[in-house]
């Protein structure tokens, strides 16, 4: 009982003397089942499952290289609901190594047809009626590619793609792709650049986040000013707040983001922005039981906090469970009552056997 008192006295002493803060703990990540796990292109396996989305009734959507197609199923139904969409090749409703896989608002489904230097989207209830292509020619021009790895779709349905040798992000206007082409980055580490753009992701405020492969860290940008609020996130290295060659990337609707670390013992992370050295998480280890990963590469988060990583070498789609983030304002206090207050908070946190945050 003593103990609990003595802490919550030495949290508002330490608060005395900083200033108000808001305390952070991590969200905890829990291992929930498994989809696939063999290799083929039948119906319940995967050859390179690599990119991962979620539709907004909770279908799930994967980019499957190897297999030259798009995969989606029903996590409630795995063996039951297994659709795929896709041939080899690159004309309508072919693709050539996909790599990344978003879906819009309405449904549609983007694709990063990787080898055909091009964005393919469908309406999944109309495959070979509605698939429509942007890009399809090599370079880095306007309404080029040289390489499209992934794809992610913001709330006014701009596209944005990563376009990995030339060094840049590309949005464009789906009713308007020639005009609207915009491109961020040049080649390179720094401020603005880009030194190997693989995964990204968009968050409800709009800010765009990509895992700069190369680099081994997770950049940050604001569109409407791009030059100006470049934020990165971690260094090289394989301890709190590092990555080696990290690949996919998502943000959940309380804004912490999802980074597959994909060669650092195959561990997917968890960070907050607001406080990115405070709320780093790792989960997962190399392997292919539970909990554990093999070369893990797409992420995806849906609207119930449901975590899927493409484990691509394990062939399969893992389904974790993010916890909340709990936050707590620690007041400050102006004399001894404040810290009596605490105190008085703590012994009824331990009569009442409340779990502290």
């Amino acid at each position: 009982m003593f103990s609990i008192i003595r802490t919550g006295i030495v949290a508002v002493m330490t608060a005395a003397m900083v200033g108000p803060a808001l305390a952070a703990r991590a969200a905890d990540l829990t291992y929930v089942t498994s989809f696939g796990g063999t290799y083929g292109s039948g119906n319940g396996q995967f050859k390179t499952a690599i990119g991962v989305a979620v539709d907004s009734s909770g279908n799930v959507y994967v980019a499957d290289d190897y297999s030259n197609q798009v995969d989606r199923f029903n996590p409630s139904n795995f063996s039951g609901t297994f659709t795929s969409f896709g041939t080899v090749g690159n004309g309508n409703g072919q693709f050539a190594g996909p790599d990344g896989v978003a879906v819009d608002s309405s449904g549609n489904v983007y694709v990063a047809d990787t080898n055909n230097y091009r964005i393919v989207r469908f309406n999944p209830s109309n495959f070979s009626g509605t698939f429509t292509s942007f890009g399809g020619t090599y370079g880095g021009g306007n309404g080029q590619f040289a390489s499209p790895r992934n794809v992610a779709v913001d709330s006014s349905g701009l596209v944005y793609v990563t376009d990995l040798p030339n060094g840049r992000i590309v949005r464009f206007d789906p009713s308007n792709f020639s005009g609207t082409f915009t491109s961020f980055g040049t080649p390179g580490v720094g401020n603005g650049r880009f030194a190997a753009p693989y995964g990204v992701a968009i968050d409800s405020s709009g800010l765009v986040y990509v895992s700069d492969n190369a680099a081994n860290h997770i950049v940050r940008f604001d569109p409407s000013n791009f030059s100006g609020t470049f934020t990165s996130f971690g260094t090289g290295g394989s301890g709190n707040g590092q990555f080696t060659d990290p690949t996919g990337v998502a943000v959940d609707s309380n804004g912490n983001v999802y980074v597959a670390d994909t060669r650092n013992g195959s561990r997917l992370v968890q960070f907050n922005p607001s406080n990115f050295s405070g709320t780093f998480t790792s989960f997962g280890t190399q392997g292919n039981g539970n909990g554990q990963f093999y070369l893990p590469f797409g992420v995806a988060v849906d609207s119930s906090s449901n975590v899927y990583v493409a484990d691509t070498s394990n062939y399969r789609i893992v389904q974790l469970k993010s916890g909340n983030i709990s936050s707590v304002q620690v007041p400050q206090p102006s004399d001894m009552l404040g810290i009596l207050a605490l105190g008085i908070i703590g012994l009824v946190a331990k009569f009442k056997r409340l779990p502290c945050p």
